[in-house]
């Protein structure tokens, strides 16, 4: 390449400007801001949100940004850490480019509102920061090592860098600063364990896809504009960020411009890994369509060869993220009487799978790998009866909410509504989607995390 990756990615993400952008990719930034806003919601009161707020107040992290759910305000990176914790815990946020909305969105919310930009601002912000992160992600995604040779999630790095590109929008940062915050935070982000998302599981845990990605990505970004400067071949030198975590690099998807990755949004149905999506939502239809899963006397459930060490779990889980991440525990919910994974479910993990019925059709379920499924959204289900033989076969390649079979804006209105009833009332929430359709007029930002109620 005779020019730097990220230089090229920098020189793209400063020509994005809202008013030139397809309308279809406006639409699915204002979504993107909403269901982010959501799933933030979603875990404004758990007991380690509050505590992560009591500490970064305690440190002198105060500022004027808005953390949702809260009177007390912090600054930019504090803001960007306690928020994309919150709208992390669940695993309810979107996929796009892995998980790319948490980690661009909470820190362009925090920095917009600190330096009192508008609405356009922020969404131009974001569109970057998720194109880029879209970018980084997909250079690498059908060539990726498995978690057990790397020991990492490819998540984090993408999104530091997508949240520097993000960032530095909103700064006004030229093309050589911008390509220098990417750097910078590619450089400065956390390799992300895969041990600690898949493994044993940990607190940690959330903030490893939004909360550090956002935080450094804004350092970054501020960096730069002091005039420090990073490794422009970061991601393609041969001892890079793309030689760590994958086999191969595809530069046509890496340096394809002509395409909006917005435009084929991933987002989630379920409160639980996007792995497992495809093949609980083929065991969902199989009881809804009346075939009795309890009488089966095994169930085979085939899935890719990289996400199996992620989620095939033999045990029951101990702990909410452990339950998040069991594809055997969510599948037997599913089979019983679950049509979506709800945050209830990890919540009260061993509550359910304490239910003798619960256990008998988690230990029904067979795991296996199937090597031509190349990527997570494929699965195949098979029904074994009394005699051992197959009797219901479903395969599934578009899991609800994926770009093959995506949500509909009233979908992803009706999951915001959901998530934020407990802290907005129902006349609120028509106000604030109203807001949010025409998130673009609106002067100022504050209101997008101020309007809830404080816990």
């Amino acid at each position: 390449m005779p020019k730097p990756l990220l230089n090229s990615l920098a020189e793209f993400a400063t020509s994005i400007r809202w008013a030139n952008l397809p309308e279809a990719v406006r639409e699915q930034a204002r979504l993107n801001v909403l269901d982010t806003a959501g799933c933030i919601a979603s875990g404004a009161r758990l007991e380690e949100s509050l505590r992560l707020l009591d500490m970064e107040v305690s440190m002198g992290n105060a500022g004027v940004s808005s953390v949702l759910g809260s009177s007390r305000k912090l600054s930019a990176q504090a803001a960007a850490r306690v928020n994309a914790y919150m709208g992390d815990v669940f695993e309810l946020n979107d996929l796009i480019g892995g998980h790319a909305s948490i980690g661009t969105i909470t820190p362009a919310l925090a920095l917009a509102e600190e330096l009192g930009l508008s609405g356009e601002r922020l969404l131009e912000a974001a569109v970057t920061g998720i194109e880029i992160v879209c970018r980084v992600h997909g250079g690498f995604y059908a060539h990726q090592k498995p978690f057990t040779e790397t020991g990492m999630a490819q998540v984090g790095i993408p999104n530091t860098i997508g949240a520097a590109a993000a960032a530095s929008r909103l700064l006004d940062l030229d093309t050589d600063k911008t390509a220098h915050a990417m750097a910078i935070a590619g450089a400065l982000a956390g390799w992300c364990p895969a041990e600690v998302i898949f493994g044993d599981g940990s607190e940690v845990k959330p903030l490893l896809f939004g909360s550090w990605p956002g935080s450094v990505g804004l350092l970054a970004a501020m960096y730069a504009r002091a005039g420090m400067t990073g490794a422009p071949r970061l991601l393609e030198s041969p001892m890079g960020y793309y030689a760590t975590v994958a086999r191969d690099i595809d530069w046509d998807v890496a340096l394809d411009f002509s395409h909006w990755r917005l435009a084929q949004p991933r987002r989630k149905l379920h409160a639980c890994c996007g792995y497992m999506h495809s093949a609980i939502d083929s065991v969902a239809a199989l009881r809804r369509e009346g075939v009795k899963l309890a009488d089966a006397s095994r169930i085979r459930v085939s899935i890719p060869a990289y996400i199996e060490p992620a989620v095939s779990k033999p045990a029951p889980p101990d702990t909410g993220n452990e339950a998040r991440f069991n594809l055997q525990y969510c599948l037997a919910l599913a089979a019983l009487d679950s049509d979506v994974i709800v945050p209830g479910h990890s919540l009260d993990c061993r509550r359910h799978a304490a239910r003798p019925e619960l256990e008998a059709m988690r230990r029904k379920f067979d795991v296996v790998v199937d090597p031509k499924f190349g990527h997570y959204r494929f699965s195949r289900v098979e029904v074994f009866d009394a005699h051992g033989q197959c009797a219901q076969v479903r395969d599934n390649d578009a899991p609800r909410g994926s770009e093959w079979n995506p949500m509909s804006a009233d979908e992803v209105t009706d999951k915001f509504r959901r998530l934020a009833g407990p802290l907005m009332s129902a006349a609120r929430q028509d106000t604030y989607v109203s807001r949010m359709a025409r998130l673009e007029h609106e002067p100022d930002c504050g209101w997008i995390l101020g309007s809830f109620d404080n816990t």
